[in-house]
This record gives C-alpha cells, sequence and structure tokens, in this order.
C-alpha cells in the first residue's frame, strides 16, 4: 500500500461474485481494495477512510425479500459532503433500475449480472480518473489506554514502527509512542500524497524532506531531524511518488 494508490471498496455479500470483483481489480495497478459483506461493514470503512471509488450490489441480503440495501448504503454516502460526487459503480441482477441510480443517486455506471469483465476493468480505471485529489486528514488520531488523542497531521514529520510500538517524531520535537499500526492502516488512514512510505517501517511527511541521497539511500530531513533510510525494495517507488507530487 502506497500514498499514491486508489482506495476502492467493494460491498457485496456473494463469496464467489466478491472473489470475481477483487480478481479483476488485482490486474489494475496502484489500488487498494477493501471489502464488505454487508452495507454496515461497508459504512464503518466509509467513515475510516478515504475511498475513491464504491463498487456495490444492490442486494446484500437474499434471504430478505425484495432487499434494496446495497441502494440504500449508497443514499446514505451520499449524504456524506466528501462522497457527493465519489464515483460509484453498481452491479445488480435486478430488472433495469438505472433510471433511480442515474437519476437520484448519481450513480457512474450500472453492470447487469452476468457483466463483461474487461469492460468492468476499464470502467473502474475511468471512474478513478475522476477523483485524482487527495484531501489530507487534519488529524491523526491512536488510542492510547482507551483515549483517542489526535495530533494535527501538518505537525508530523514521520511515523517509524519498531518492536511492535509506532513513534511518532513531531515538528515540535517532541516524539509520541502510540500502540502498533500497520504502514499500510496509517497510510490509509492519512489518505495524503504528502505522506510517503521510505522503508518497510518509516513513513515521511514530504513537506520535511530537505533532500534526498540517492547513492546512499538516505533520505534528508529539514530543522536538523536528521535523515531516514530508504529501503531497497521501496526506494523506487518512493522515489517516483516524490518526484510526482
Amino acid at each position: 500500500m502506497y500514498s499514491s494508490d486508489k482506495q476502492i471498496l467493494i460491498v457485496e455479500d456473494n463469496e464467489k461474485s466478491m472473489k470475481s470483483l477483487c480478481d479483476i481489480l488485482g490486474r489494475i495497478k496502484d489500488i487498494y481494495v477493501h471489502k464488505a459483506m454487508n452495507s454496515d461493514k461497508a459504512y464503518r470503512y466509509a467513515l475510516e477512510y478515504s475511498i475513491d471509488l464504491f463498487v456495490v450490489d444492490i442486494i446484500l441480503n437474499t434471504k430478505k425479500f425484495a432487499d434494496i440495501s446495497g441502494l440504500k448504503f449508497i443514499e446514505n454516502i451520499r449524504s456524506i459532503d466528501k462522497y457527493k460526487f465519489t464515483p460509484v459503480i453498481v452491479i445488480t441482477s435486478l430488472e433495469d433500475p438505472r433510471l433511480y441510480i442515474y437519476s437520484h443517486l448519481h450513480c457512474f455506471r450500472y453492470f447487469e449480472k452476468p457483466y463483461d469483465k474487461e469492460e468492468f476493468k476499464y470502467s473502474v480505471i475511468e471512474a478513478l480518473e475522476y477523483k485524482t485529489l487527495k484531501k489530507t486528514k487534519e488529524f491523526y488520531s491512536y488510542k492510547d489506554d482507551g483515549m483517542i488523542n489526535s495530533v494535527k497531521t501538518k505537525n508530523i514529520v514521520y511515523f517509524q514502527t519498531v518492536e511492535r510500538i509506532t513513534r511518532i517524531q513531531c515538528k515540535s520535537g517532541n516524539v509520541l509512542y502510540t500502540p502498533y499500526k500497520s504502514n499500510k492502516n496509517i497510510i490509509l488512514e492519512l489518505n495524503s500524497e504528502k505522506f510517503l512510505r521510505c522503508s518497510n517501517n518509516t513513513i515521511v511527511n514530504m513537506d520535511f524532506i530537505k533532500g534526498i541521497d540517492v547513492a546512499n539511500s538516505y533520505v534528508i530531513l529539514e530543522n536538523d531531524f536528521g535523515v531516514l533510510n530508504m529501503g531497497p525494495r521501496i526506494k523506487k517507488k518512493f522515489l517516483q511518488d516524490f518526484l510526482r507530487c
């Protein structure tokens, strides 16, 4: 997971259909896929992360007569400011509900099962082009001893995880020690192109990068915060993202 990856949320209750969708999306570069089998879990993901594209099945409970909980989920996310215009691709076996979907829920595409996998793949790629600007969260939050604490993201120099403890170096010089959280989850929560992985255990805020020693694989930081190592397997991607930003 890199900061430049787009986040897709699949909401599908059928395991076979979910696997098929994941297989298709697995052929697309630079994305991260969240999977939810019901609307409650999907809604939690939508609130916790910043989703770039929703792929939603209308029927999420086949045991319930005339179930349309997928449509209700779309209605709910459309009430959230940041998702008013986020692309949604709908997949369903219902007979032609597209008029309502397009006119009221502003969905990007409609696919009736069974659908053409290549057409679906290219629709996903096209939809992701509509949302390219990431809005960094103002605060990064973490739990500690039952308390939820927050720090402004613009004041974070870097995250570094060692022995299941995440160390946050702050602009003020303070260092916060927080319970372990994987780099993948930190990147997902930040939803920012400013924070880049430079090694397996380190995420750096590019606003504090003074220079890069490519030959020796060092990231040189501003204000005497020292240097960070670039991991050999991450170096190429880190440099690409840094130069692009």
